[in-house]
């Protein structure tokens, strides 16, 4: 499954996907670096938990991880050559980009999208 990530969006190429294993290549096609955080929740992406800096609290109990590594922290600007494979179980999940790079938040400039696994 192929994503990219740019200034200041994530796009999927499907927003379903059978449950087992999942691997997803990710294309930076932006200018700045980003992240590719993906938790599985309930909530909405546009509905995280932030702290008082406005930044996604990644370990909040409301947020799963699902995997080990459950994110590529570093997507240099026009790499093409990332990618995370996960078992995803049935259910709803979001990623985001959560780099706070002095008083721009990626998060807050839209980088989340959400996923359906069944």
């Amino acid at each position: 499954m192929g994503a990219t990530v740019k200034e200041w969006q994530i796009t999927l190429a499907n927003s379903t996907f059978s449950a087992g294993k999942l691997t997803i290549n990710v294309t930076n096609d932006g200018d700045k670096e980003h992240e590719f955080v993906i938790r599985k929740t309930d909530l909405q992406s546009d509905a995280l938990p932030t702290n008082a800096d406005g930044e996604v609290v990644e370990d909040d109990a409301r947020l799963t991880e699902v995997g080990d590594p459950s994110e590529i922290e570093k997507l240099p600007p026009g790499s093409s050559d990332n990618s995370i494979t996960l078992d995803l179980k049935a259910g709803h999940y979001v990623i985001f980009c959560n780099i706070h790079d002095e008083d721009l938040l990626h998060y807050q400039k839209g980088m989340h999208t959400d996923f359906t696994v069944t």
